[in-house]
């Protein structure tokens, strides 16, 4: 048991856990696993917030391509961690040299940010804007601050985390510049900042990467500084979306020197009142915590663990921590509990309304009960840091620039899903178990929605429009391990509207291809696209296109070969013919057409042969995984062409007949 705080990626790759044998600790959060001869366990919870930043290719790749396996890995990472600690070493004791030979006087006056704002880009951002006593006061309410941190690369979430907070009326928060570009950037804008002068990547940090290790750690840090300053600090991931101000709710616990979020999938009250204990006992997930003064000694603690050991997961040592000598108080109307060996007062925040990705995105649990969420926070999700973005989009909690209902000039593509109700209905009937045939009601069900997506992508690719993706009904919960439709402990009812990511590989869908190889890019947006105020122009410009019956000779169903205004189209249309029918009447001069009568009837296929094969090239990438059964590999990949006899998948798999899910590679 000497590893049962290692990482998840080195004691198991997600997308082998299908091999092990699985006893869910639905009460703990956790998992024991027999791998290897030996009793492994790993807290769910803080996999499923910290697994999103990777990518489907890294999970496949991951301790594959490098000469030497895993032993090689590890010791690049150790050799890269004493590399960074040696360069942070080297700029505390640059600062130190400094505040000894100007005086702390000049790195503890921030200067002021319209003053900045008239300035050339901060040289030395680290030491003018050090996070100081007087700083934070400027900001806080009632002594609390929330606080956010993050690099560069993060600067579209941070501004969407600032500029919904300010929304709703909180502007007690500040942020933390991981470097100075960020920290220029943020001055320019005059949002509340500091220098973390942390010296990492000013790109995104990679999960599992050194870097993401250390990023983490500055959460602990920064609490523990806050915390030191006698100030109560609401800590955010920058990955949440505030859509009340919590500040009013923080003070109706006056008691309480910790309150925190949870990765538990199921809520223990109906009201806005905090979780039962310890009823909601899986991992509190660290991404959204209340920090008192009270609290600094478990803080320092922390920090000290964190410090000693690198193996140490920043969750997994708070909850140790917490729930070291902990109980519950039954003759408490507020449940909170005594954790920490008795020594502080905690709470967990309630997972209906301080949402983790999967009871704010996937359950919809605050709508089910009624409730308007404080924060969701993009975990338990898929994509990177493209579906972290495109789950707020689909909300209508990202906030876009106009430039995004623009782009592309040509317009969009949308048109109106038809599910039939027996492949719904199969999905609450079906067997619930963890062998391969007990998917294919899901798989029929998504199969069918994806042979219609696959014309609209075709439709945008003959236009050089942008498609606008359809809500998507799945028949079975995603995860990491295997399941039978749904995570232990979860309450989502089946079949369920899903996020985009859970079938589509959304990093895939917005990185550029060479055209040369693959065709012609495909801008896609959010189902809700369309629905949102800077839209009204777009669905002012509107063209609603009929496709015709099969049998229908109908010569007002048009098949491109005439000119004249046509808001019908022939079905069976190859992409010569539907350019045409598309690039004349009504439809030429539309920014929107939406397409009625079933999509997936329009499109016949390619008759340029290098077209086709460039458009199965791009869709191959665009599909993403199910995951898992219980077998070895779990994991099922989608395809695009399903229904095509015969046609090889995205890993050149002859699929001759009937396409049936299969695992692997």
């Amino acid at each position: 048991m000497a590893r049962l705080h290692e990482p998840v990626s080195r004691a198991v790759t997600p997308l082998r856990l299908a091999t092990t044998l699985v006893f869910l600790c639905t009460l703990s959060g956790c998992a024991l696993y027999l791998a290897g001869g030996s009793l492994r366990m790993v807290y769910w919870g803080v996999y499923g917030r910290l697994r999103p930043m990777i990518s489907e290719q890294d999970l496949l790749r991951q301790g594959k391509e490098v000469p030497g396996g895993a032993q090689v890995l590890r010791d690049v990472i150790q050799a890269e961690r004493r590399e960074a600690a040696a360069g942070a070493e080297a700029e505390e004791q640059l600062q130190h040299e400094e505040l000894r030979q100007h005086g702390e006087s000049t790195v503890r006056a921030q200067p002021d940010l319209r003053e900045s704002r008239d300035h050339s880009p901060i040289a030395g951002g680290n030491r003018r804007f050090a996070l100081t006593r007087d700083m934070v006061a400027r900001v806080a309410h009632n002594n609390t601050v929330l606080v956010t941190w993050a690099n560069f690369h993060y600067r579209d979430f941070v501004m969407n985390w600032v500029e919904h907070l300010r929304k709703v009326g909180c502007h007690a928060f500040i942020v933390g510049a991981m470097d100075d570009k960020l920290l220029d950037f943020l001055v320019e804008r005059e949002v509340p900042a500091f220098s973390m002068s942390s010296g990492l990547t000013l790109e995104d940090f990679g999960w599992g990467t050194p870097t993401f290790h250390r990023m983490g750690r500055e959460k602990i840090h920064l609490i523990h500084s806050f915390t030191k300053m006698g100030f109560d600090v609401l800590i955010s991931d920058v990955d949440t979306v505030w859509l009340r101000n919590p500040l009013p709710y923080m003070e109706k616990y006056p008691e309480a020197d910790i309150l925190t979020s949870s990765d538990h999938l199921i809520n223990t009250v109906t009201d806005e009142g905090l979780e039962r204990w310890p009823g909601a006992a899986s991992a509190a997930n660290i991404g959204i915590m209340l920090f008192r003064p009270k609290g600094h000694d478990l803080a320092a603690e922390w920090t000290e663990l964190l410090d000693k050991d690198d193996k140490v997961w920043d969750q997994n040592g708070f909850n140790d921590l917490m729930r070291r000598g902990s109980r519950p108080l039954p003759d408490r109307e507020d449940r909170l509990f005594e954790c920490y060996d008795g020594k502080l007062k905690c709470g967990i925040l309630p997972v209906s309304i301080f949402c983790s990705g999967h009871t704010g995105f996937t359950q919809n649990m605050p709508g089910k009960l009624g409730l308007k969420p404080y924060v969701v926070h993009a975990t338990f999700q898929y994509s990177g840091t493209p579906g972290k973005r495109h789950r707020m989009r689909e909300r209508m909690w990202w906030n876009d620039g106009l430039e995004y209902f623009k782009d592309p000039p040509a317009g969009f593509i949308v048109y109106d899903p038809d599910i039939p109700a027996p492949l719904l209905e199969a999905m609450r009937t079906m067997e619930r178990n963890f062998t391969l045939e007990a998917t294919t009601p899901h798989f029929e069900l998504v199969n069918f929605q994806l042979r219609q997506l696959r014309a609209a992508f075709a439709v945008a690719t003959i236009t050089g429009r942008a498609i606008v993706l359809p809500r998507l009904w799945c028949g079975m919960d995603r995860w990491w391990a295997p399941h039978d439709g749904t995570i232990p402990g979860s309450g989502l009812e089946l079949p369920y509207l899903c996020p985009a990511d859970h079938v589509l590989d959304l990093e895939a869908m917005s990185r550029p291809l060479a055209e040369s190889d693959h065709g012609p890019s495909i801008a896609f947006r959010e189902y809700s696209f369309l629905e949102r105020p800077e839209a009204a122009e777009l669905n002012m410009s509107t063209v609603v296109l009929q496709v015709c019956p099969d049998e229908a000779a109908d010569p007002t169903c048009s098949d491109g070969s005439s000119g004249g205004a046509t808001e019908q189209l022939r079905a069976q249309l190859d992409e010569k013919q539907l350019a045409a029918a598309l690039a004349q009447g009504p439809a030429a001069g539309s920014k929107v057409l939406r397409i009625t009568g079933g999509i997936e009837r329009l499109f016949r296929g390619w008759t340029d042969g290098e077209a086709g094969k460039k458009f199965k090239q791009r869709l191959d990438t665009y599909s993403s995984i199910w995951c898992c059964v219980n077998a070895h590999p779990g994991h099922i990949w989608y395809d695009f062409f399903w229904d095509q006899q015969p046609h090889h998948d995205r890993h050149n798999r002859a699929v001759e007949g009937m396409w049936k899910p299969q695992t692997g590679p």
